[in-house]
Protein backbone atom coordinates (compact mmCIF):
# COMPACT_ATOMS: atom_id res chain seq x y z
CA UNK A 1 0.00 0.00 0.00
CA UNK A 2 1.28 3.45 -1.31
CA UNK A 3 1.90 5.92 1.69
CA UNK A 4 1.46 9.42 1.15
CA UNK A 5 2.45 12.75 3.00
CA UNK A 6 0.08 13.99 4.74
CA UNK A 7 -0.44 17.33 7.09
CA UNK A 8 -0.38 15.05 10.44
CA UNK A 9 3.31 14.17 9.33
CA UNK A 10 3.85 17.82 8.98
CA UNK A 11 2.91 18.92 12.17
CA UNK A 12 3.99 15.45 13.28
CA UNK A 13 1.65 14.09 14.65
CA UNK A 14 -0.34 11.10 15.08
CA UNK A 15 -3.32 10.54 12.40
CA UNK A 16 -6.17 10.04 15.38
CA UNK A 17 -4.29 12.59 17.58
CA UNK A 18 -6.92 15.27 19.53
CA UNK A 19 -7.14 18.98 18.61
CA UNK A 20 -5.05 19.63 21.73
CA UNK A 21 -2.09 17.89 20.66
CA UNK A 22 -2.14 19.40 17.14
CA UNK A 23 -2.53 22.71 18.37
CA UNK A 24 0.82 21.90 20.94
CA UNK A 25 2.53 20.72 18.06
CA UNK A 26 1.51 23.42 15.90
CA UNK A 27 2.56 26.18 18.36
CA UNK A 28 5.88 24.77 18.78
CA UNK A 29 6.94 24.51 15.35
CA UNK A 30 5.66 27.96 14.91
CA UNK A 31 8.44 28.82 17.74
CA UNK A 32 11.01 27.21 16.02
CA UNK A 33 10.59 27.71 12.86
CA UNK A 34 9.23 31.67 12.47
CA UNK A 35 11.10 33.57 10.59
CA UNK A 36 11.47 36.10 13.16
CA UNK A 37 13.56 33.75 15.08
CA UNK A 38 15.71 32.52 11.84
CA UNK A 39 16.61 35.87 9.96
CA UNK A 40 13.35 35.66 7.85
CA UNK A 41 15.50 33.41 5.30
CA UNK A 42 13.64 31.65 2.33
CA UNK A 43 13.66 28.43 4.04
CA UNK A 44 11.87 29.28 7.56
CA UNK A 45 9.38 30.97 5.28
CA UNK A 46 8.31 27.95 3.01
CA UNK A 47 8.82 26.03 6.02
CA UNK A 48 6.32 28.58 7.90
CA UNK A 49 4.00 28.12 5.01
CA UNK A 50 3.42 24.46 5.11
CA UNK A 51 2.92 24.32 8.53
CA UNK A 52 0.59 27.21 8.64
CA UNK A 53 -1.60 25.32 5.89
CA UNK A 54 -1.31 21.73 7.49
CA UNK A 55 -2.52 23.24 10.81
CA UNK A 56 -5.52 25.00 9.15
CA UNK A 57 -6.73 22.02 7.35
CA UNK A 58 -6.48 20.15 10.85
CA UNK A 59 -8.17 22.53 12.88
CA UNK A 60 -11.29 22.40 11.42
CA UNK A 61 -13.14 19.46 11.70
CA UNK A 62 -14.62 19.44 8.22
CA UNK A 63 -11.63 20.36 6.36
CA UNK A 64 -9.78 17.37 8.87
CA UNK A 65 -12.82 14.86 7.41
CA UNK A 66 -12.08 15.88 3.88
CA UNK A 67 -8.48 15.27 4.24
CA UNK A 68 -8.55 11.87 6.13
CA UNK A 69 -10.81 10.60 3.56
CA UNK A 70 -8.35 12.14 0.47
CA UNK A 71 -5.55 10.06 2.61
CA UNK A 72 -7.70 6.58 2.30
CA UNK A 73 -8.54 7.05 -1.08
CA UNK A 74 -5.01 8.21 -2.17
CA UNK A 75 -3.11 4.87 -0.21
CA UNK A 76 -6.51 2.96 -1.24
CA UNK A 77 -4.99 0.51 -4.43
CA UNK A 78 -8.61 1.21 -6.16
CA UNK A 79 -6.83 3.49 -8.91
CA UNK A 80 -10.62 4.35 -10.15
CA UNK A 81 -11.57 5.60 -6.84
CA UNK A 82 -8.53 7.73 -6.90
CA UNK A 83 -8.94 9.19 -9.63
CA UNK A 84 -12.25 10.46 -9.20
CA UNK A 85 -11.78 11.86 -5.79
CA UNK A 86 -8.79 14.01 -7.28
CA UNK A 87 -11.19 15.41 -9.37
CA UNK A 88 -13.59 15.94 -6.83
CA UNK A 89 -11.72 17.34 -3.77
CA UNK A 90 -10.70 20.95 -2.87
CA UNK A 91 -7.42 22.58 -2.38
CA UNK A 92 -6.19 21.55 1.11
CA UNK A 93 -5.35 25.16 1.97
CA UNK A 94 -6.51 27.98 4.49
CA UNK A 95 -9.68 29.27 3.05
CA UNK A 96 -9.30 32.99 2.15
CA UNK A 97 -12.25 34.78 3.87
CA UNK A 98 -13.32 38.51 4.26
CA UNK A 99 -12.28 40.61 7.04
CA UNK A 100 -10.15 43.53 8.27
CA UNK A 101 -7.05 43.77 10.19
CA UNK A 102 -4.88 46.66 11.68
CA UNK A 103 -1.45 46.95 9.90
CA UNK A 104 -0.09 46.71 13.15
CA UNK A 105 -1.28 43.13 14.30
CA UNK A 106 0.23 41.39 10.59
CA UNK A 107 3.39 39.84 11.30
CA UNK A 108 6.67 41.33 9.73
CA UNK A 109 6.10 38.91 6.38
CA UNK A 110 2.89 40.18 5.81
CA UNK A 111 3.61 43.77 6.48
CA UNK A 112 6.54 43.42 4.28
CA UNK A 113 3.99 42.18 1.30
CA UNK A 114 1.02 44.85 2.00
CA UNK A 115 4.32 47.89 1.78
CA UNK A 116 5.93 46.57 -1.16
CA UNK A 117 2.30 46.37 -2.38
CA UNK A 118 1.85 50.29 -1.61
CA UNK A 119 4.91 51.01 -2.96
CA UNK A 120 4.39 49.97 -6.29
CA UNK A 121 7.26 47.30 -6.35
CA UNK A 122 4.86 44.49 -7.05
CA UNK A 123 3.47 43.93 -10.66
CA UNK A 124 1.12 41.24 -9.89
CA UNK A 125 -1.73 43.37 -8.81
CA UNK A 126 -3.04 46.73 -9.73
CA UNK A 127 -3.27 49.55 -7.25
CA UNK A 128 -5.31 52.90 -7.62
CA UNK A 129 -4.83 55.78 -5.44
CA UNK A 130 -8.28 57.23 -2.98
CA UNK A 131 -8.16 60.05 -0.90
CA UNK A 132 -5.59 62.81 -0.47
CA UNK A 133 -4.93 65.13 2.36
CA UNK A 134 -5.34 68.56 0.04
CA UNK A 135 -9.67 69.67 1.42
CA UNK A 136 -8.17 68.64 5.12
CA UNK A 137 -5.82 71.52 4.77
CA UNK A 138 -8.34 73.73 2.96
CA UNK A 139 -10.45 72.91 6.11
CA UNK A 140 -7.26 73.65 8.51
CA UNK A 141 -6.78 76.81 6.41
CA UNK A 142 -10.54 78.12 7.07
CA UNK A 143 -11.15 77.10 10.35
CA UNK A 144 -7.99 79.35 11.62
CA UNK A 145 -9.83 82.28 10.54
CA UNK A 146 -11.78 81.94 13.20
CA UNK A 147 -9.20 82.72 15.02
CA UNK A 148 -8.10 85.65 14.00
CA UNK A 149 -11.65 86.80 13.62
CA UNK A 150 -12.32 86.65 17.53
CA UNK A 151 -8.90 88.01 18.25
CA UNK A 152 -9.34 90.97 16.24
CA UNK A 153 -13.17 91.48 17.50
CA UNK A 154 -11.77 91.52 20.98
CA UNK A 155 -10.57 94.96 19.59
CA UNK A 156 -13.59 96.43 19.45
CA UNK A 157 -16.84 97.28 21.78
CA UNK A 158 -17.21 94.56 24.72
CA UNK A 159 -18.73 91.53 24.20
CA UNK A 160 -22.49 90.84 25.12
CA UNK A 161 -22.66 87.99 27.36
CA UNK A 162 -25.17 86.41 24.37
CA UNK A 163 -22.06 87.08 21.87
CA UNK A 164 -19.73 85.55 24.35
CA UNK A 165 -21.98 82.61 24.51
CA UNK A 166 -22.27 81.97 20.80
CA UNK A 167 -18.17 83.01 20.58
CA UNK A 168 -17.80 79.80 22.70
CA UNK A 169 -20.22 77.56 20.94
CA UNK A 170 -19.02 78.09 17.82
CA UNK A 171 -14.94 78.32 19.07
CA UNK A 172 -16.17 73.93 20.29
CA UNK A 173 -17.33 73.47 17.12
CA UNK A 174 -14.57 74.93 15.36
CA UNK A 175 -11.88 72.92 17.83
CA UNK A 176 -13.58 69.50 16.96
CA UNK A 177 -13.27 69.98 13.65
CA UNK A 178 -9.52 71.45 13.38
CA UNK A 179 -9.13 68.04 15.19
CA UNK A 180 -10.16 65.51 13.00
CA UNK A 181 -8.62 67.18 10.54
CA UNK A 182 -5.12 68.00 11.61
CA UNK A 183 -5.33 64.01 13.12
CA UNK A 184 -5.95 63.15 10.11
CA UNK A 185 -3.25 64.88 8.65
CA UNK A 186 -1.26 63.72 11.01
CA UNK A 187 -1.96 59.94 10.55
CA UNK A 188 -1.38 60.27 6.71
CA UNK A 189 1.76 61.27 7.11
CA UNK A 190 2.53 59.08 9.45
CA UNK A 191 1.57 55.69 8.00
CA UNK A 192 3.28 53.80 4.92
CA UNK A 193 -0.29 52.56 3.71
CA UNK A 194 -2.25 56.12 3.04
CA UNK A 195 -5.30 54.91 1.19
CA UNK A 196 -5.48 52.82 -1.70
CA UNK A 197 -7.87 50.29 -3.44
CA UNK A 198 -5.62 47.67 -4.62
CA UNK A 199 -6.35 44.29 -6.45
CA UNK A 200 -4.24 40.97 -5.93
CA UNK A 201 -4.42 37.96 -6.81
CA UNK A 202 -6.94 36.44 -4.55
CA UNK A 203 -7.93 39.82 -3.12
CA UNK A 204 -9.77 43.37 -3.55
CA UNK A 205 -8.03 45.56 -0.59
CA UNK A 206 -9.13 48.77 0.70
CA UNK A 207 -6.08 50.32 2.60
CA UNK A 208 -6.79 53.68 4.64
CA UNK A 209 -4.18 54.60 7.33
CA UNK A 210 -3.88 51.52 9.36
CA UNK A 211 -6.70 50.13 8.64
CA UNK A 212 -6.91 47.20 6.10
CA UNK A 213 -10.27 45.73 4.68
CA UNK A 214 -10.46 42.63 2.22
CA UNK A 215 -12.22 40.59 0.04
CA UNK A 216 -11.38 37.70 -2.04
CA UNK A 217 -12.51 38.20 -5.25
CA UNK A 218 -14.95 35.41 -6.21
CA UNK A 219 -17.00 37.31 -3.16
CA UNK A 220 -17.35 40.24 -5.91
CA UNK A 221 -20.84 39.68 -7.36
CA UNK A 222 -21.34 42.80 -9.07
CA UNK A 223 -19.61 46.53 -10.61
CA UNK A 224 -20.42 49.61 -11.66
CA UNK A 225 -18.48 52.31 -12.56
CA UNK A 226 -20.40 55.93 -12.98
CA UNK A 227 -17.51 58.64 -14.65
CA UNK A 228 -18.29 61.97 -13.55
CA UNK A 229 -17.87 64.84 -16.26
CA UNK A 230 -18.45 68.70 -15.19
CA UNK A 231 -18.24 71.45 -17.60
CA UNK A 232 -16.86 69.59 -20.31
CA UNK A 233 -13.90 67.84 -18.27
CA UNK A 234 -13.58 64.43 -16.38
CA UNK A 235 -13.30 64.62 -12.66
CA UNK A 236 -13.53 60.93 -11.13
CA UNK A 237 -15.02 58.01 -11.67
CA UNK A 238 -18.61 56.39 -8.84
CA UNK A 239 -17.36 53.20 -8.19
CA UNK A 240 -19.87 50.67 -6.62
CA UNK A 241 -18.69 46.92 -5.84
CA UNK A 242 -21.46 44.70 -3.92
CA UNK A 243 -18.69 42.82 -2.03
CA UNK A 244 -19.51 39.61 0.17
CA UNK A 245 -22.96 40.97 -0.20
CA UNK A 246 -22.51 44.29 1.15
CA UNK A 247 -22.63 47.50 -0.97
CA UNK A 248 -19.51 49.74 -1.22
CA UNK A 249 -18.52 52.19 -2.89
CA UNK A 250 -15.57 54.39 -3.92
CA UNK A 251 -13.79 57.32 -5.88
CA UNK A 252 -11.32 56.39 -8.18
CA UNK A 253 -9.70 58.82 -10.43
CA UNK A 254 -8.47 58.49 -14.09
CA UNK A 255 -10.75 57.44 -16.19
CA UNK A 256 -9.10 54.17 -17.83
CA UNK A 257 -8.36 53.34 -13.92
CA UNK A 258 -11.72 51.48 -14.23
CA UNK A 259 -11.55 49.66 -17.37
CA UNK A 260 -7.96 48.27 -15.96
CA UNK A 261 -9.58 46.94 -12.95
CA UNK A 262 -11.72 44.64 -14.89
CA UNK A 263 -9.15 43.18 -16.63
CA UNK A 264 -7.00 42.63 -14.15
CA UNK A 265 -9.80 41.13 -12.40
CA UNK A 266 -10.38 38.87 -14.91
CA UNK A 267 -6.98 37.77 -15.50
CA UNK A 268 -6.63 36.95 -11.44
CA UNK A 269 -10.11 35.24 -11.57
CA UNK A 270 -8.67 33.00 -14.67
CA UNK A 271 -5.29 32.30 -12.86
CA UNK A 272 -7.51 31.58 -9.28
CA UNK A 273 -9.91 28.94 -11.24
CA UNK A 274 -6.61 27.15 -12.64
CA UNK A 275 -5.16 27.46 -9.73
CA UNK A 276 -8.00 25.27 -7.55
CA UNK A 277 -8.54 23.25 -10.94
CA UNK A 278 -4.96 21.57 -10.83
CA UNK A 279 -4.77 21.85 -7.12
CA UNK A 280 -1.44 24.29 -6.64
CA UNK A 281 -1.76 24.78 -3.37
CA UNK A 282 1.32 27.21 -3.78
CA UNK A 283 -0.72 29.61 -5.81
CA UNK A 284 -2.97 30.48 -2.57
CA UNK A 285 -0.27 30.29 -0.14
CA UNK A 286 2.19 32.87 -1.69
CA UNK A 287 -0.72 35.31 -2.73
CA UNK A 288 -2.24 35.11 0.74
CA UNK A 289 -0.79 38.26 3.10
CA UNK A 290 -3.82 36.99 5.71
CA UNK A 291 -2.63 33.21 6.63
CA UNK A 292 -0.75 33.68 9.70
CA UNK A 293 -2.86 36.61 11.21
CA UNK A 294 -6.09 34.47 10.74
CA UNK A 295 -4.20 31.14 11.93
CA UNK A 296 -2.98 33.35 15.05
CA UNK A 297 -6.64 34.28 15.79
CA UNK A 298 -6.24 37.90 16.98
CA UNK A 299 -8.76 40.25 17.53
CA UNK A 300 -8.35 43.49 15.75
CA UNK A 301 -9.74 46.49 17.61
CA UNK A 302 -10.71 49.80 16.67
CA UNK A 303 -8.78 51.65 19.62
CA UNK A 304 -8.22 55.37 19.36
CA UNK A 305 -5.07 56.26 18.41
CA UNK A 306 -2.49 57.95 21.27
CA UNK A 307 -1.75 60.44 18.64
CA UNK A 308 -5.23 61.28 17.61
CA UNK A 309 -6.19 61.29 21.62
CA UNK A 310 -3.03 64.36 22.04
CA UNK A 311 -4.20 66.11 19.04
CA UNK A 312 -7.81 66.73 20.24
CA UNK A 313 -6.69 67.63 23.49
CA UNK A 314 -4.11 70.08 22.92
CA UNK A 315 -6.41 72.15 20.12
CA UNK A 316 -8.87 72.00 22.97
CA UNK A 317 -6.41 73.52 24.94
CA UNK A 318 -5.32 75.41 22.42
CA UNK A 319 -8.46 76.74 20.83
CA UNK A 320 -10.20 77.63 24.27
CA UNK A 321 -6.89 79.39 25.33
CA UNK A 322 -7.26 81.82 23.09
CA UNK A 323 -10.67 82.09 23.54
CA UNK A 324 -9.65 83.49 27.03
CA UNK A 325 -7.05 85.72 25.38
CA UNK A 326 -9.21 87.48 23.60
CA UNK A 327 -12.03 87.80 26.19
CA UNK A 328 -9.13 89.29 28.63
CA UNK A 329 -8.67 91.87 25.99
CA UNK A 330 -12.00 92.53 25.15
CA UNK A 331 -13.32 93.21 28.64
CA UNK A 332 -11.88 96.31 29.13
CA UNK A 333 -13.27 97.75 26.07
CA UNK A 334 -15.80 100.53 25.90
CA UNK A 335 -19.58 99.30 26.07
CA UNK A 336 -21.08 99.60 22.74
CA UNK A 337 -23.33 102.81 22.40
CA UNK A 338 -27.12 102.00 22.78
CA UNK A 339 -28.80 102.43 19.51
CA UNK A 340 -31.51 104.77 18.47
CA UNK A 341 -33.78 104.21 15.90
CA UNK A 342 -33.60 107.46 13.89
CA UNK A 343 -34.59 106.40 10.35
CA UNK A 344 -37.95 108.10 8.91
CA UNK A 345 -40.33 105.52 7.88
CA UNK A 346 -41.11 105.90 3.35
CA UNK A 347 -44.52 107.98 4.19
CA UNK A 348 -44.21 109.90 6.53
CA UNK A 349 -42.47 113.92 6.58
CA UNK A 350 -38.54 113.77 6.77
CA UNK A 351 -39.10 116.95 8.72
CA UNK A 352 -39.11 116.22 12.52
CA UNK A 353 -39.23 118.75 15.27
CA UNK A 354 -36.19 118.43 17.40
CA UNK A 355 -36.64 119.08 20.91
CA UNK A 356 -35.22 122.55 22.28
CA UNK A 357 -32.02 122.16 24.63
CA UNK A 358 -32.39 124.21 27.19
CA UNK A 359 -29.55 124.92 29.87
CA UNK A 360 -30.75 123.49 33.39
CA UNK A 361 -30.22 125.87 35.92
CA UNK A 362 -29.03 123.48 38.16
CA UNK A 363 -27.13 120.15 38.89
CA UNK A 364 -29.25 116.91 38.32
CA UNK A 365 -29.38 116.99 42.31
CA UNK A 366 -30.48 120.26 42.76
CA UNK A 367 -27.16 121.41 43.35
CA UNK A 368 -26.11 125.18 42.26
CA UNK A 369 -24.01 125.25 39.36
CA UNK A 370 -19.87 125.85 41.38
CA UNK A 371 -18.90 129.71 39.97
CA UNK A 372 -15.59 127.88 39.37
CA UNK A 373 -14.16 124.50 38.88
CA UNK A 374 -14.89 122.51 42.08
CA UNK A 375 -16.67 119.38 42.36
CA UNK A 376 -20.40 119.69 42.68
CA UNK A 377 -22.12 119.51 46.10
CA UNK A 378 -24.28 116.92 47.41
CA UNK A 379 -22.64 114.25 45.05
CA UNK A 380 -19.90 111.17 46.86
CA UNK A 381 -16.04 111.59 46.31
CA UNK A 382 -15.58 107.88 45.59
CA UNK A 383 -12.26 105.68 44.46
CA UNK A 384 -10.34 108.06 47.13
CA UNK A 385 -7.94 105.91 48.39
CA UNK A 386 -5.46 105.95 45.44
CA UNK A 387 -2.62 108.25 44.73
CA UNK A 388 -3.07 108.57 41.14
CA UNK A 389 -4.37 112.47 39.75
CA UNK A 390 -6.38 113.53 36.63
CA UNK A 391 -6.69 116.75 35.25
CA UNK A 392 -9.80 117.63 32.83
CA UNK A 393 -8.40 120.62 30.49
CA UNK A 394 -11.41 122.52 29.19
CA UNK A 395 -9.38 125.68 28.31
CA UNK A 396 -9.67 125.42 24.52
CA UNK A 397 -13.69 125.33 24.92
CA UNK A 398 -15.86 128.54 25.15
CA UNK A 399 -18.85 126.92 26.68
CA UNK A 400 -19.15 125.00 30.62
CA UNK A 401 -19.07 121.40 30.86
CA UNK A 402 -20.82 118.93 33.39
CA UNK A 403 -17.96 116.30 34.05
CA UNK A 404 -18.17 112.72 35.47
CA UNK A 405 -15.33 110.29 36.25
CA UNK A 406 -16.65 107.12 35.68
CA UNK A 407 -15.01 103.64 37.06
CA UNK A 408 -15.29 100.62 34.87
CA UNK A 409 -15.45 97.43 36.48
CA UNK A 410 -16.69 94.17 34.55
CA UNK A 411 -19.87 94.88 32.76
CA UNK A 412 -20.49 98.04 35.07
CA UNK A 413 -19.91 101.50 35.33
CA UNK A 414 -20.22 103.87 37.83
CA UNK A 415 -19.65 107.78 38.32
CA UNK A 416 -17.08 108.10 41.19
CA UNK A 417 -16.75 111.73 41.02
CA UNK A 418 -18.57 114.25 39.73
CA UNK A 419 -17.90 118.01 39.11
CA UNK A 420 -18.18 121.32 37.26
CA UNK A 421 -15.48 123.39 35.07
CA UNK A 422 -16.13 126.22 33.18
CA UNK A 423 -15.25 127.77 30.05
CA UNK A 424 -11.34 128.01 29.43
CA UNK A 425 -11.30 126.41 32.98
CA UNK A 426 -9.64 123.40 34.08
CA UNK A 427 -9.64 120.82 37.37
CA UNK A 428 -7.98 118.54 38.94
CA UNK A 429 -8.51 115.54 40.54
CA UNK A 430 -6.56 114.46 43.69
CA UNK A 431 -6.13 111.16 45.69
CA UNK A 432 -7.92 108.65 42.70
CA UNK A 433 -7.43 104.66 43.46
CA UNK A 434 -6.06 102.66 40.91
CA UNK A 435 -8.00 101.19 37.99
CA UNK A 436 -9.78 101.54 34.40
CA UNK A 437 -11.73 104.99 34.15
CA UNK A 438 -13.36 107.27 31.43
CA UNK A 439 -14.54 110.65 31.30
CA UNK A 440 -17.93 111.23 30.38
CA UNK A 441 -19.34 115.10 29.75
CA UNK A 442 -21.96 117.50 28.31
CA UNK A 443 -21.78 120.74 27.03
CA UNK A 444 -24.28 122.80 29.22
CA UNK A 445 -24.32 125.18 25.98
CA UNK A 446 -25.68 122.56 23.25
CA UNK A 447 -26.56 120.03 25.51
CA UNK A 448 -24.15 117.32 23.28
CA UNK A 449 -22.72 114.25 25.49
CA UNK A 450 -19.35 112.59 24.79
CA UNK A 451 -17.35 109.94 26.37
CA UNK A 452 -13.35 109.57 26.48
CA UNK A 453 -11.18 106.27 25.24
CA UNK A 454 -10.70 104.26 28.79
CA UNK A 455 -7.56 104.75 30.31
CA UNK A 456 -5.76 103.34 33.39
CA UNK A 457 -4.56 104.80 36.76
CA UNK A 458 -1.67 102.32 38.16
CA UNK A 459 -0.19 102.35 40.92
CA UNK A 460 3.75 100.85 41.51
CA UNK A 461 6.02 100.01 44.34
CA UNK A 462 9.25 101.34 43.84
CA UNK A 463 12.45 100.37 46.16
CA UNK A 464 12.09 104.27 47.13
CA UNK A 465 8.17 104.85 47.12
CA UNK A 466 5.39 104.00 44.69
CA UNK A 467 4.78 105.64 41.50
CA UNK A 468 1.28 106.63 40.50
CA UNK A 469 0.04 107.70 37.44
CA UNK A 470 -0.89 111.99 36.93
CA UNK A 471 -2.91 112.04 33.57
CA UNK A 472 -4.01 115.51 31.98
CA UNK A 473 -7.29 115.00 29.17
CA UNK A 474 -8.40 118.29 27.34
CA UNK A 475 -11.55 118.40 25.96
CA UNK A 476 -12.82 120.19 22.66
CA UNK A 477 -16.34 121.35 21.45
CA UNK A 478 -16.01 119.12 18.51
CA UNK A 479 -14.54 115.58 19.46
CA UNK A 480 -11.10 115.47 18.63
CA UNK A 481 -8.07 116.40 21.10
CA UNK A 482 -5.51 114.51 22.84
CA UNK A 483 -8.15 111.34 23.81
CA UNK A 484 -10.45 110.14 21.07
CA UNK A 485 -13.98 110.53 22.33
CA UNK A 486 -17.40 108.65 21.67
CA UNK A 487 -21.03 109.76 21.05
CA UNK A 488 -22.83 109.07 24.63
CA UNK A 489 -26.47 108.35 25.29
CA UNK A 490 -28.24 109.44 27.81
CA UNK A 491 -28.93 106.43 29.36
CA UNK A 492 -25.20 106.11 29.54
CA UNK A 493 -24.64 109.44 30.88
Amino acid sequence: MKKVRTHYDNLKVARDAPPEIIRAAYKALSQKHHPDRNGSTSESQDIMKIINASYTALANPESRRRHDLWIRQQESPDEHTRTTEKKSRKVEVPPPTSGEVSFSDLDNIARSKIKTRVSGADKNQHAVKLDGVFWSYVWIGGLLTWFYYIYTSAFNYRWTIDTAYWHSGITCVVWFLLAKNASWVYSWHSTPLKSWLILTPLYLMKLHLDRISYWPIWTISDIKGTHNFRNGSYQDTDLAMTLDGEKHNFSINGKQQYQILLNRLQEYDSKLRAALKSDDSSYIINNDEFTEFRNQGVKSDRAIPSSTIVIYVVLFFVSFGWLSVAYDINKDRLVKPAYSKSATPYNKSPEIQKPIYARPATAPNGSPWPTQAAYIINYPKLNATGLSTVTVDNTQNDSDVFVKLVSIKANESNPVRIFFIPSHGKFKLNGITAGLYDIRYRDLASGGLARSESFTLEETETYNGTRYSNMTMTLYKVRNGNMKTYGLSEGEF
